[in-house]
Formats: structure tokens, C-alpha cells, sequence
């Protein structure tokens, strides 16, 4: 292709790309996280290089939990010093996704560009993007029908790590991503140390056996799933030495306090968001930022001021109420979400969203495998809605994790089931939805904050119809 008709087809590529962009944010609402990038990428389909050479230093965030946040808050820190970064914080994290975060943010050059990518699409982006770190969070079943089982994603990124000259930011307390050390390139490990929140015994563990030999894992504690204290009797495989651990980490009021042990520092900091995967995910983002050069003091400092606006734990204010809006997509996250909830002690209800589209997994034999029962353990809960696309498999789980069907509310319709959850006597309502429910439920919810009561959902509604 000639050097003229390859700029002409990257710059129609733009223009469509920005065109559509304006015309759903303008019409629909939408953060226009993919289409842009998807018909972007159809005229031009080089266009990561062009991202690529853009971006002077590049991160990747891959992973089954944490990565968006994880990404979010690396961009966080990072822009404390660089302005001109260039990342997809919409958690659109499949290469069209990150297309449409450079349409939607086009600079002729960029000090940093941090992306999370999807397990599934690792191998196609870093056939375009190089980049120099790759930070990996953690391996949990998800979507079994995407992926498969977690060895596969393992050995597809395994595979797309090996040619790469990269340095690999690891979870050093998750058996299979502490295996990537095998690969021999420079390891940065990570991880969080036994604390008040630990288990001695865990029911939902991805992998009991050793990466190395296949015998039976030891655990000394388990943080959550698979994440802990490992050893192998046979091999020795055992968590290898972190250069960066949270430690002590105390419940107050809404806030964690941690601190942060590096291997020439101890810090104490605040962070607004519960549960001990998001001390995995601080922990993550802060040995990334050290090893790319941010110091210390900025990495806490912009942790403690970090706002978190994408239903990871994104609190809302309507009726007086605290709605508490997180995300749920696998079983590890879905129990680990009703620990927390079993800690507030305010009155409250609760609203689950399953949906089956093929973004969440057609495939909801997952929550099978969480562990609903922790609801048992939640004070002043006093209903339990469903809704979505499959509000009675939802129901159904909740019957037989014990709970009481006495106060079960199953509503077909989203708008309608937030119309009664919000006029509830209760203090604080938790809305737990998978993934493709989430975006509808914000806008929904932002509706109505801004007084404009189902606008936007029936607007929606007619736009499907034609």
C-alpha cells in the first residue's frame, strides 16, 4: 500500500471513528467505548501501531479481576506527572476499545500509554503494542464460554509474553501468575501479607496444585480464591520474595488504612474503596508507578485522592440513600462483593442483575460457584430484589445458598425494580450487576439524579425498535 493511500486511510479512519463517537455521546448517552475504535479499525486495521509509535512507554494490565481499577488508578498516579497520557479508562479493554480511546483523546505523541487488555485479546494487541511492563493481576474462571478454562488464558498470554522484551509486574501470591517467572524475563512481584481478613480454609480455590510439579498446594492463609500464603512439599514452588506488600491493613469507618512495605520504605495510606482484592489492586498500581519511576510520596498522596466513577464500588446519593453500585462477573467476585456487604451494618437492601448477553457470558452456571452464602452473615438486610435477563437463576441460588424467599422481589424490568428498591426504608442500597447490566443501570440511575425520571431508557427502547 502506498505511503499517500495509507494516510488517507488512517485519517477517513479518524474522521469515521470521531463522527461516530460525537453521535452516541451526543444521542445515546454512551462513552462510546468501542464502536468508534471497531469501525475505526475496519478501514484501518493498523492503527495500533500508530498507537504504538505514539506512546514513548507503554503498560499493559491483563488479568482476570482488578484491571480496570487497577488501570484507573495507575493512570491516576501517573498523570500526578504526566499530563499527556494516553489510556482506556472506560474498562473497553479488547483492541477496539483502546482504538476508541485514541480517537477519543488524539495527540501526535504521548509520554505514557497504560491499557488493561483482555485475557482473550492479549495476543492480538501485542502484535501490534509493545509494551514496557506488563502487569498481571490474577487468574479466576470467567466466562467459560470466552475463554475457557484459566490454563488457557494462561498459556495464550505465556505465549504472547515470550518474544517480547518486557518487564512483568506479578501477583506473587497467585500461584499461576507467579509462574510466569519461568519466562525468564525481569520480575517485579507483588502482594499482600497475611492480615485480620485472612482464611484459614477456602471453598472457591481456581487451582490447589502446583504450577511446578502438580502436587497438592500447602496454604498457610488465603487472602481470597487461590491468593495466599502457597508452598509446594515436593518442588519447593512457593510465593517468591515481593519487593512490594501491603501489610496491616485496619478497617475504619468506610476506609481501608494499609501500609505499604517496599524494599526501602514503609508508608501508611488511605484508600476509600473495601475489600482485600482492592489492596491487591492498590498494591499492583503502586509497584508499577515505583518501577517506572513516580515516587513515593506522589504514588500515596494521589492514592488517598483517587475517585473511582464506573461501578467498581461507585457510590450514589438518591431518596436520601446511599447506593452502592459494584460489579460482579465471575464467583470470585461476586462472593468476595458479599463479604463486604456483610460488614455494613446499616439497614440496606439488596438488587442483583444477571444478564446473559455475550459480554457477561451466555453461560451463568457461575453462580453456582460463588459463594452466595456469605449473605447469611449480613446484618439489617432486609429485601433481596433480582432483575435482568435472568432474575429467577439468580433467585434460584439464593434459595438454595439457605436463604429466606420470604422477602424476594423478581422484576423483569430494571427501571421498574429500581422504582421500588429506592423507596425502601432503608438506609443503604447495594446493586450488584455482570457487566452488560451496568452500563444501563448508570445511566439509569444518573437519569435519575438529574431529574429526568426513564428519558433515557425509553429513548433507548425506541432506538432497539427501529
Amino acid at each position: 500500500m502506498g505511503i499517500k493511500i495509507k494516510k488517507l486511510k488512517f485519517k477517513l479512519s479518524i474522521f469515521t471513528g470521531k463522527s461516530i463517537s460525537f453521535i452516541l455521546k451526543i444521542f445515546l448517552k454512551s462513552s462510546a467505548g468501542a464502536l468508534p475504535g471497531k469501525v475505526a479499525m475496519s478501514i484501518y486495521p493498523d492503527i495500533l501501531k500508530e498507537v504504538d509509535q505514539r506512546c514513548k512507554r507503554k503498560v499493559l494490565i491483563t488479568g482476570t479481576n482488578g484491571k480496570t481499577t487497577t488501570n484507573n488508578l495507575l493512570v491516576h498516579i501517573v498523570k500526578g506527572k504526566y499530563t499527556r497520557t494516553l489510556s482506556n479508562l472506560r474498562g473497553a479493554n479488547m483492541p477496539q476499545g483502546l482504538v476508541s480511546a485514541f480517537i477519543n483523546d488524539l495527540e501526535e505523541v504521548y509520554d505514557w500509554g497504560i491499557f488493561e487488555v483482555d485475557e482473550g485479546s492479549f495476543k492480538r494487541v501485542v502484535r501490534d503494542l509493545k509494551p514496557d511492563y506488563v502487569v498481571i493481576t490474577n487468574f479466576f474462571r470467567d466466562q467459560l464460554d470466552r475463554y475457557g478454562e484459566i490454563e488457557k488464558a494462561f498459556q495464550d498470554i505465556y505465549e504472547s509474553l515470550e518474544p517480547l522484551d518486557t518487564t512483568l509486574i506479578l501477583n506473587a501470591d497467585d500461584p499461576l501468575v507467579s509462574n510466569f517467572k519461568k519466562l525468564g524475563k525481569k520480575n517485579i512481584f507483588y502482594g499482600v501479607l497475611e492480615n485480620q481478613f485472612c482464611d484459614s480454609n477456602q471453598n472457591v480455590v481456581e487451582t490447589n496444585f502446583c504450577p511446578g510439579c502438580n502436587e497438592h498446594l500447602d496454604y498457610s492463609y488465603f487472602n481470597y480464591g487461590q491468593l495466599g500464603g502457597y508452598s509446594c512439599a515436593r518442588c519447593g514452588f512457593e510465593n517468591p520474595e515481593r519487593k512490594y506488600e501491603i501489610t496491616d491493613i485496619q478497617y475504619q469507618g468506610e476506609n481501608y488504612r494499609f501500609v505499604l512495605n517496599t524494599d526501602q520504605n514503609l508508608k501508611d495510606f488511605e484508600f476509600k474503596y473495601g475489600g482485600i482484592y482492592n489492596a491487591y489492586n492498590c498494591c499492583a498500581a503502586t509497584s508499577a508507578a515505583l518501577e517506572m519511576g513516580m515516587d513515593l510520596d506522589t504514588v500515596t498522596r494521589r492514592i488517598e485522592s483517587f475517585e473511582y466513577k464506573l461501578g467498581r464500588m461507585e457510590n450514589f446519593v438518591i431518596n436520601e440513600k446511599n447506593v452502592k453500585v459494584v460489579l460482579v462477573k465471575n464467583p470470585i467476585s461476586l462472593g468476595e462483593v458479599l463479604k463486604i456487604l456483610a460488614m455494613d451494618d446499616s439497614k440496606k437492601s439488596l438488587l442483583m442483575i444477571l444478564n446473559d448477553n455475550p459480554a457477561d457470558g451466555a453461560d451463568v452456571s457461575w453462580i453456582w460457584d460463588a459463594e452466595i452464602e456469605n449473605v447469611h452473615q449480613a446484618k439489617n438486610l432486609k429485601n433481596i430484589h433480582f432483575t435482568g435477563r435472568r432474575p429467577y437463576d439468580m433467585a434460584l441460588r439464593f434459595k438454595y445458598a439457605g436463604i429466606s424467599t420470604e422477602n424476594f422481589h423478581i422484576h423483569e424490568n430494571m427501571d421498574l425494580a429500581l422504582d421500588e428498591i429506592l423507596y425502601e426504608d432503608v438506609e443503604t442500597i447495594y446493586i450488584l450487576p455482570t457487566y452488560t447490566a451496568l452500563f444501563h443501570l448508570r445511566e439509569l440511575l444518573n437519569a435519575r439524579i438529574e431529574g429526568k425520571g426513564r428519558t433515557i431508557s425509553y429513548f433507548r427502547e425506541f432506538l432497539k425498535k427501529i
